[in-house]
């Protein structure tokens, strides 16, 4: 169940509050369960799970459309959320393995936030963890990613091309994480170690940081 004292103090983008992710959040989580109980349908058993977090993502994204002054973004495929008046751009992603770092087809500047979960035994979700940061673009200096391309698999289908966060944009990720959900998610001695030998210095907000 989610849990307000979750909620952590990070940097988010200009008018973006926690209470209106958390709102989100809840209003997603609520969406599962009514078709769970008024279809019998469990989604998460019979879609992909790349998919499925796909449907969360968008599902996400909607929610957060409706209680916050973000905007789903329809001019383009890239932000998923802009802010109504200031333009500011919010991608989103969703993962069912927490401290997930970034993913997308084109490695963007901007905000980016993903909703970690994972489903529970009556086939709803419950969310674990949520990261939020401003990462730099593919194309700038001091890029915050890493093109991984596009080659065929074993099933000789071939994937779009995929960009994914170097360690630094992971660590500014999972710095920022806005949620966690300590039953789920733990820091453990190994992350610690390895996000302290990442060249980025431990911010006072960081999940990381041992002043916390």
């Amino acid at each position: 169940m989610l849990d307000k004292s979750f909620l952590r103090k990070v940097p988010m983008p200009k008018e973006l509050t926690s209470q209106h992710v958390f709102k989100a959040l809840e209003k997603t989580q609520e969406f599962f369960e009514l078709i769970n109980e008024k279809t019998g349908i469990h989604l998460s058993s019979i879609i992909q799970m790349n998919n499925f977090s796909g449907v969360i993502s968008n599902v996400f994204t909607k929610m957060l459309n409706d209680v916050s002054p973000y905007k789903s973004y329809h001019d383009q495929r890239y932000p998923d959320l802009k802010h109504q008046t200031l333009g500011i751009g919010l991608e989103v992603k969703a993962s069912n393995k927490p401290m997930k770092g970034g993913e997308g087809h084109n490695g963007h500047s901007g905000w980016h936030i993903i909703v970690c979960y994972t489903i529970l035994d009556n086939y709803s979700i419950e969310f674990t963890q949520v990261e939020i940061a401003d990462l730099v673009g593919y194309e700038k200096d001091g890029s915050d990613w890493k093109y991984l391309g596009s080659k065929r698999n074993n099933n000789e289908s071939q994937r779009t091309e995929t960009y994914i966060t170097n360690d630094v944009g992971t660590a500014k990720l999972r710095d920022g994480t806005l949620y966690l959900n300590p039953e789920f998610v733990t820091i453990s001695s190994s992350l610690q170690k390895a996000r302290e030998k990442v060249s980025l210095p431990v911010p006072s907000y960081s999940i990381f940081s041992k002043s916390k």
